[in-house]
């Protein structure tokens, strides 16, 4: 079987029959040759090219196209993002995409190199699907330790930013639903195909399928959780604010009698009690501190505060 020496750089292995192809560079030249080579079709080499595309499965009349999205998660700034890996699956061919360098190619190599028997495109294909599916609920475990973190914040300090930081998570968690249904439906899609090549690895694809419906289930279960913490935030900020309000308003009844006999001895009158006696001022101020002292005394008795 004849090689182009134009992809010998982008030739991975050759055994048996079976090549496999990865490049880095989608905007390069190699992704023409390969399509001269191979017969892959210009829509496929397109969409290799324009990056963030959905999970999908294309079927050619040689070959066939799948899109796979990988799922990052930073905790710092509570973003969760996807990557793509692009591939090309035949009967004797296998070529993976990656605009740079790919952690999921650079796991599975050595699995390659050391397994004789993974020189077959469903096996290749299964084990960069399983590594991408693997790594799905370690981006969930980050987001479920920041959930722990806004649930403990949300009963000890709740404010406007970490609400924000909530809605953020909140976010994160749609866009993996996204990116994870897409994954279920593209693998699913592989279970019904008729391939020989394929069809000798559908048990393998049912434990990648698994994974994922498993991944989709925490992630049900976290955003409920997220829910939970939301709803413990606002209840905490309405009581607070209830607080605030309690104490303004007891506030501002302590000082209805001090404003009632200023503004009563402020008239323009000569025969007001205590007017001009020595020490008015002194029983006044001093009455005044004893009507509030009483009505903090109603209050507490009350339970108001």
């Amino acid at each position: 079987m004849s090689t182009n020496p134009a992809l010998a750089p982008y030739l991975i292995a050759e055994r048996g029959g079976f090549r496999w192809f990865h490049v880095e560079e989608v905007r390069g030249s190699a992704l023409d040759a390969l399509a001269a080579e191979f017969g892959l079709h210009e829509l496929a080499i397109e969409d290799c090219r324009n990056l963030r595309q959905r999970s999908k499965l294309e079927e050619y009349e040689s070959h066939l196209f799948l899109i796979v999205n990988t799922i990052h998660f930073d905790a710092e700034k509570t973003e969760c993002w996807f990557g793509e890996l692009d591939f090309f699956v035949g009967k004797d061919f296998l070529i993976s995409v990656h605009d740079g360098p790919s952690r999921t190619f650079r796991a599975v190599k050595p699995k390659f190199d050391a397994d004789p028997k993974m020189a077959h495109p469903g096996k290749v294909l299964y084990a960069m699907l399983d590594y991408v599916a693997d790594q799905y609920l370690p981006v969930l475990d980050s987001i479920q330790e920041r959930i722990e973190v806004l649930e403990e914040r949300s009963y000890e300090e709740p404010s406007p930013q970490l609400l924000a930081e909530i809605f953020s998570t909140k976010r994160a968690l749609i866009d993996f639903r996204r990116i994870a249904t897409g994954m279920r439906e593209l693998v699913g899609h592989l279970l019904h195909r008729s391939e020989p090549w394929l069809r000798t690895q559908q048990a393998y694809f049912r434990n990648v399928y698994d994974h994922v419906v498993r991944a989709m289930d925490f992630m049900e279960a976290y955003r409920d959780i997220l829910t939970g913490v939301l709803d413990v935030h606002l209840t905490a900020t309405a009581n607070r604010t209830n607080d605030i309000m309690k104490v303004l308003t007891i506030y501002a009844t302590l000082a209805i009698p001090f404003l009632l006999v200023t503004g009563y001895y402020g008239m323009n009158f000569e025969n007001l009690p205590l007017l001009h006696h020595p020490d008015g001022f002194l029983w006044i101020t001093s009455g005044m501190g004893l009507i509030a002292l009483v009505l903090l005394w109603f209050f507490k008795r009350r339970g108001w505060f």
